[in-house]
């Protein structure tokens, strides 16, 4: 399977940023009633749409290796430990399309819209997903992987299953990916379920492909990104075009 990559955003974070003051700022969008984890998502964004054109029909699909920790946990804390009604709009957050809807609003898309996690290869499965769905609507689409680190990390660590001296970073990567190879900067093709005869890196994320598919890019090098968990394995292959 193969999509042509149209055009790329990553952003690590780091406390040179204000996410939500850059939003409000130098995108002049409503932050109200999100949360990092959104401010994360719809930032990266932002970044795309400056690198290309996004059309309101394309298809947006948001993936992640853990979802919205951070409000998970505060939601805990609320009704758990200290026996308070949960917020309204901390329900509203806490569900998986919040994000992606947030996401399409500040794009201007208005198509298919799928938040989406899978157990094991979120990021490769997601690739699958928007493959399956661009062979029938000819469309483009815009892939977003987003982890966000949350505070203390070791509870994610503990989530992940990752050592605790582990370091762990909160990240965006997006692409815009095409069936179409006019304008492309690159390839990306990919593999289904294989058995695995090889060890792989374990990475504290499970969207760490993404993130090194931007790299690639980046770097206009060609990658072969092989992800293994248990016996089983997905490879990802990157070729830059332009």
């Amino acid at each position: 399977m193969k999509l042509y990559i149209k055009e790329y955003s990553s952003f690590i974070v780091n406390d040179n940023i204000d996410i939500k003051k850059e939003l409000k700022q130098k995108y002049k969008l409503d932050t109200r009633r999100q949360d990092k984890f959104i401010h994360l998502a719809v930032y990266g964004g932002q970044l795309l749409k400056q690198k290309c054109e996004i059309k309101e029909d394309d298809e947006l699909y948001v993936t992640s290796g853990v979802g919205n920790a951070d409000i998970v946990q505060k939601t805990n804390t609320y009704m758990y430990k200290e026996n308070k009604p949960l917020k309204l709009f901390d329900f509203i957050n806490l569900l998986g399309n919040t994000t992606s809807y947030y996401v399409a609003k500040s794009l201007g898309m208005k198509g298919k819209n799928i938040f989406q996690i899978s157990d094991n290869f979120t990021y490769a499965n997601t690739l699958v997903s928007a493959y399956a769905s661009l062979l029938n609507s000819k469309k483009d689409a815009i892939i977003c992987s987003i982890d966000l680190v949350s505070m203390p990390s070791e509870i994610i660590k503990r989530v992940m299953g990752v050592e605790e001296e582990c370091e762990v970073i909160s990240s965006v990567n997006y692409q815009k990916l095409s069936l179409q190879s006019e304008g492309a900067i690159g390839e990306i093709e990919f593999g289904l379920d294989e058995k695995a005869t090889c060890k792989a890196e374990e990475k504290p994320f499970e969207t760490y492909a993404s993130y090194i598919v931007n790299n690639a890019l980046r770097d206009k090098k060609e990658l072969l990104h092989v992800e293994v968990f248990g016996k089983r394995m997905r490879t990802i292959k990157v070729k830059s075009i332009k």
